[in-house]
């Protein structure tokens, strides 16, 4: 119960950072805004601004991608081990 709630905190502080950076832009004509969203391993890249800043939310797409599906082939060689 105590991880739920320290886990919940910790997304909220990070949305109102995000937010606060967003917010708090001192000069918005040279900004450049990107993220990367993964749904199940597939990562969605997206983003605005000059291609330089493309190419490292690319690199962490692949990375969180590889990432997940150790995790997922991991988590069925585990299961499958024990039984």
């Amino acid at each position: 119960m105590r991880l739920t709630l320290i886990g919940i905190i910790v997304i909220l502080i990070g949305f109102a950072l995000v937010f606060a950076g967003s917010v708090s832009s001192i000069s918005p004509s040279n900004s450049t805004v990107g993220g990367v969203v993964l749904i199940g391993p597939i990562p969605i890249i997206f983003g605005k601004g000059s291609e330089g800043n493309l190419i490292p939310l690319m690199i962490i797409g692949l990375i969180f991608t590889i990432i997940a599906i150790i995790f997922f082939l991991g988590s069925i060689w585990i299961f499958r081990k024990s039984q």
